[in-house]
């Protein structure tokens, strides 16, 4: 019984142990993807994909533009937290770029991701600050964002405090989204009624209407 008992904790221990290194393994597996994606590594398959198939005439445009979509509707939705990180580390007495530097080396979704290719170069003097938050507001593609960029430039500048400004714009950055996300739940029910119209309907028509029409041909005959 003993014997029986140690094979089973083992057992359980050796899969929880694999299951671990498994989800370790997958975690990396996708920040690695999420960096070739946006730091245009050569080494991801999914990358030279995509860009092979950004080549084709027709296709092409179509793909950057849902590509695009797709990476701006991520940043929107991650917005809030950038903005209450950058205003935390400026209550506590950091600078905006110590504290900008907190969100994009601690995550590693899209627009942390975005942020810290513009900001390592604007980091090590290539660029001027003002024209790495330039990049970043075309590359992010949002309005609240691009007023967030000419807000801390302006406020660097003149030597204005940032951090109620900033903290401002996570509020309404987290309210725009919310009531983006309602609308499109409200959309729902008028784009179902295509496929209910097209595939549905015919069926529920088809169930009612066919006995009838076959208790009638079946009279006549």
């Amino acid at each position: 019984m003993m014997v029986l008992l140690i094979v089973i904790f083992s057992g359980l221990a050796m899969g929880l142990l694999c299951y671990a290194y498994l989800q370790k393994r997958q975690r990396q597996a996708q920040r690695i993807g999420v960096k070739a994606r946006f730091l245009n590594a050569s080494a991801s398959p999914e990358r030279e994909r995509e860009l092979r198939l950004q080549k084709l005439p027709f296709v092409g445009s179509a793909l950057k533009q849902k590509q695009r979509l797709r990476v701006t509707n991520r940043c929107e939705a991650e917005l809030p937290r950038m903005f209450d990180i950058i205003a935390m580390g400026m209550h506590a007495g950091l600078s905006f770029d110590a504290s900008f530097g907190l969100y994009v080396n601690r995550f590693e979704n899209e627009l942390a991701l975005l942020c810290r290719e513009r900001f390592e170069v604007w980091e090590r003097g290539l660029i001027s600050r003002n024209e790495g938050l330039e990049q970043l507001a075309l590359a992010v593609n949002l309005p609240i964002f691009d007023r967030f960029c000419r807000t801390v430039s302006r406020s660097i500048r003149y030597g204005v405090s940032m951090a109620p400004l900033i903290k401002e714009y996570a509020e309404q950055a987290r309210r725009e989204y919310r009531n983006k996300q309602k609308e499109l739940v409200l959309k729902a029910p008028v784009k179902m009624l295509i496929p209910t119209g097209v595939l549905i309907l015919p069926a529920m028509m088809m169930l009612v209407i066919g006995p009838i029409l076959l208790d009638v041909t079946g009279r006549m005959v």
